[in-house]
């Protein structure tokens, strides 16, 4: 009865400190106290401008996996995951600052900016992977950046035979990022929400014909 007594004592105890634990991992560059901003892997901000706001960054601090806080890692996840929501852009200021402008309320930006981790830029995260018969972790290939004369996008949604997508990143002049394209492409293998890379060729009315076998899905 003791030894049962102890044993449910040692794991309130180590839930107790998982869950502590848990709670003091901040992976965001700012929380919000109510509707106030309050320091997390960021420790100062400003409103440059509407639509446009400025963090300094603290890359003491590690984002994961032994990999320190950086101006490419918050570039690559928050134009990631908000890019084609609240058509956000970040530059890269210096090693320790970013401006980030973006689409749409204020209220909302410093709300989806709280929630948003940041994880490793992406040609970190490949320092750190190898083949899973080594035991590492295999690279996400809708993580990576698009190559010269292609563009990584977001399925919006799904038609006969043309896909419609949100630009996250283009290294095509004649596209640019934030902007909705239609891409003409079987539609079989896309889902909404999901990564697209193409390399386009021309348009077609508003429809992006692309290079012959560009068209992949992530």
């Amino acid at each position: 009865m003791v030894l049962t007594f102890i044993r449910k004592v040692a794991l309130i105890v180590a839930v107790v400190f998982t869950s502590s634990s848990a709670f003091a991992e901040v992976r965001t560059l700012i929380e919000l106290n109510g509707d106030k901003p309050a320091a997390a892997l960021a420790t100062a901000w400003k409103k440059v401008k509407d639509g446009e706001y400025q963090f300094t960054l603290d890359t003491s601090k590690e984002i994961g996996k032994g990999s320190k806080l950086s101006a490419a890692a918050v570039k690559d996840s928050l134009e990631t995951k908000l890019g084609s929501t609240m058509g956000v852009k970040v530059n890269e200021d210096s090693a320790t600052s970013v401006t980030v402008s973006y689409s749409g309320e204020e209220a909302a930006f410093l709300a989806a900016i709280a929630k948003t981790k940041i994880r490793a830029a992406q040609n970190a995260q490949l320092a750190l992977e190898s083949s899973t018969s080594e035991g590492g972790i295999r690279a996400n290939p809708g993580n990576r950046h698009p190559k010269d004369g292609e563009v990584k996008a977001t399925v919006i949604s799904v038609q006969p035979g043309v896909i419609i997508a949100r630009v996250n990143e283009s290294k095509v002049a004649d596209v640019k990022s934030g902007s909705k394209v239609k891409i003409k492409a079987e539609s079989g293998a896309f889902k909404p929400t999901k990564p697209v890379f193409f390399a386009p060729e021309k348009l077609e009315g508003d429809v992006w014909l692309p290079k012959a076998g560009s068209v992949t899905a992530q």
